[in-house]
C-alpha cells in the first residue's frame, strides 16, 4: 500500500503495517485461537462429566481416559482432538437413547450434547481469548 495522502494534505506511510499485518493474520491470530481452543476443550471435558447427560462412571476408567491433544495449526486453521480414550468410549457415547446407566444423570452423547448445548458459551470463551491480554 505504501504512502497514503489524507484530505488534510498530510501523508502517512503504511509500510510498517503492510509488513507486520500478514504476521498477525498468519501467526498471532491462529496462536491465540489455539490457546483459547485448548481452554475450551478442557471446558467440554469438564461439562461432559458434570452436566447431564454425564459421561458414565462405573469403575472410573472412562473418566480417567479423558484426553486433550495439543492444538494443531495448519494453514491458519486450528484443530484440537479431545474426548475419552478408553477402548469402549465411542460405543458408550453412541448408545441409543433410553439405555439405562447405573450412575444417575449418565447418558449417551455426553460429549456431542455439550457441543450443541454450550456452543455459545464455548464460542464466547474463544472470542475472549482472541482479544489478547487486558491491561
Amino acid at each position: 500500500m505504501g504512502e497514503v495522502m489524507a484530505k488534510t494534505g498530510m501523508t502517512y506511510n503504511t509500510k510498517d503495517f503492510d509488513i507486520k499485518f500478514p504476521r498477525v493474520v498468519d501467526k498471532q491470530i491462529p496462536e491465540a485461537a489455539a490457546k483459547s481452543s485448548f481452554k475450551v476443550a478442557a471446558m467440554v471435558i469438564r461439562d461432559a462429566i458434570v452436566e447431564e447427560p454425564r459421561c458414565p462412571h462405573k469403575t472410573g476408567n472412562l473418566w480417567r481416559s479423558q484426553k486433550i491433544e495439543a492444538p494443531k495449526i495448519l494453514k491458519g486453521e486450528v484443530t484440537i482432538e479431545l474426548g475419552f480414550d478408553a477402548d469402549y468410549a465411542a460405543v458408550v457415547h453412541e448408545m441409543p437413547a433410553g439405555v439405562t446407566f447405573r450412575m444417575t444423570g449418565a447418558g449417551s452423547k455426553y460429549l456431542e450434547s455439550k457441543l450443541i448445548k454450550n456452543k455459545e458459551k464455548y464460542m464466547a470463551e474463544i472470542a475472549r481469548g482472541m482479544q489478547g491480554p487486558r491491561g
